[in-house]
């Protein structure tokens, strides 16, 4: 049995997929993204990597398909290939969660408690609203690990529209949420870990400072998986129609509130503080998903 690790560059993620697939006597394959040849011919499709055919996997999970203007190629390559072999996480999904108006969206369709949101061009509109909210974040469209946040609080109306001139420079819209404050009065959120139907583990990230991201030096602590997390965390990887997710959650007032979705998520801090064996039961996740494409495939054959 052969899976594929989709990824351009290899980390932590793509060396535990690795060596845990291998423990599980499953071949794993590294793909890098820029290296997929796409045929196509009279004698068919064909997908390749150094030589290898891609149909030969069982399915593959994309970790990282690089940055900049090929994204949408290789992205219209992987959603190909996924007519073929099953692909974790759904393409669709990762665009989805991998733009932060489209994650708000769907949760708002889904009546899944969020910061209040505001997305527009127009920098009136945006000025007036970080008013009203009095403590508000500017968020860029795509990116993760906590880069390109700006808050402003604090800041004058003339200090405000310089923030906000220098913003747009580098991204095509305002996307801007209400600032929630800990009740706890300390710097942290929760990642919680959903694979399948079960959130696996969850962590609180801690920091001296309001940015709590692991890459921006904020620290694992272990959280225990409460009923709130689970509804809220498996509401929100459903809606975005994930596999398994990373689901970040921001305590309030009122409840536990989703910050934000990742359908490539890291485990490399949580693992530290986990009991579980979360590269294991992904794995596992992969094989039940394996085995459901092979029975709808039987079915479809059948019903012919």
């Amino acid at each position: 049995m052969k899976m594929g690790i989709i990824s351009e560059e290899r980390d932590w993620i793509t060396d535990e997929l690795k060596n845990k697939l291998e423990q599980n006597d499953i071949d794993p394959i590294l793909i890098k993204p820029s290296k997929i040849v796409n045929t196509l011919s009279k004698k068919g499709i064909k997908f390749e990597h150094n030589s290898r055919n891609l149909f030969d996997l069982e399915c593959a999970f994309v970790r990282n398909i690089g940055f900049g203007d090929e994204m949408m190629h290789r992205f219209d390559i992987i959603e190909n290939l996924s007519h073929f072999i099953p692909i974790i996480n759904p393409t669709q999904s990762i665009q989805d969660a991998g733009n932060k108006y489209r994650t708000s969206f769907l949760l708002a369709k889904n009546e899944i408690p969020q910061a209040e949101t505001i997305i527009s061009e127009d920098i009136n509109k945006i000025l007036a609203y970080s008013d009203k909210f009095d403590d508000s974040v500017l968020k860029p469209f795509f990116g993760n690990g906590g880069q390109g946040l700006v808050r402003l609080k604090g800041r004058s109306t003339v200090t405000k529209l310089n923030t906000l001139n220098t913003f747009k420079e580098s991204n095509p819209a305002f996307y801007m949420q209400k600032f929630v404050n800990n009740p706890n009065n300390v710097y942290r959120d929760i990642r919680a870990f959903v694979i399948g139907d079960r959130v696996v583990s969850a962590m609180y990230r801690e920091s001296d400072n309001w940015i709590t991201n692991i890459k921006q030096n904020g620290t694992p602590k272990q959280c225990e998986v409460t009923r709130e997390i689970s509804k809220l965390a498996l509401a929100a990887k459903e809606a975005l129609g994930l596999y398994y997710a990373g689901v970040d959650l921001i305590e309030s007032e009122t409840g536990l509130k989703v910050i934000e979705v990742n359908a490539c998520p890291s485990w490399e801090g949580l693992s530290k503080v986990s009991e579980e064996d979360i590269t294991q039961l992904l794995v596992n996740e992969a094989n039940r998903i394996v085995k459901k494409h092979k029975m709808d495939k039987l079915t479809e054959k059948y019903v012919r």
